[in-house]
Order: structure tokens, then sequence, then C-alpha cells
């Protein structure tokens, strides 16, 4: 391998270990908030590929956060057209896991 080729491997490996906001309506602080606990539940059900545990706690603990009502949706390779409420919808993409969390 080249030097480029490995920069180009270092690069993608740390895109890879850091969450990336699609996008977010939240409050600034509450964004961020909801981001650590979104990368708590990826990392703690990543090496299973256990989306349902990991959306299952996402959702527990925005709800006991943030209040009741919220849904989170997590995959590798999905669309969506939601309604829900305003300052309440994040975006977010964990390597190749995209995650989505919106409160109705």
């Amino acid at each position: 391998m080249t030097s480029l080729a490995l920069i180009d491997q270092n690069q993608l490996a740390k895109l890879r270990t850091k969450p990336l906001v699609q996008y977010s309506d939240m409050p600034t602080e509450m964004g961020a908030e909801a981001v650590e606990i979104i990368t708590m539940g990826i990392d703690k059900f990543q090496s299973k590929k256990n989306y349902e545990a990991a959306a299952q706690l996402i959702k527990c603990t925005l709800d006991k956060k943030f209040g009741s009502t919220w849904h989170c949706t997590i995959g590798e390779g999905f669309g969506f057209d939601i309604t829900c409420q305003r300052k309440y919808l994040l975006h977010v993409y964990y390597g190749i896991t995209a995650v989505l969390c919106y409160k109705c």
C-alpha cells in the first residue's frame, strides 16, 4: 500500500468512529446530549449488530431524559418520511449505521 492509501484508510477509520449529524432541528445542548445517548447505545450493541436492543435503549433513555413518546429507528439502509414535533428530530450516521430519533 502507498502512504496515500494509508492516509485515506486512517481518515476513513476516524470518520467511522465519530457520529455525523445529518440533520437536527433540536436545540444545541439537547442535540449534543442526544448524540451522546445514541453513541452509547450503538457502541453497546454494535458488536452483535443488535439494532433492536440499541433502539430500545436509546428510546428509553430519551424518554427518561426529555419526556415520553420518542421513537428510534436504526439501520444500514432506510428512507423516511415522518411527521413529528418541531425541535425534536435528529438524524445521525455512526459509521455505516443510521439512527433516526424523533418525538411525536
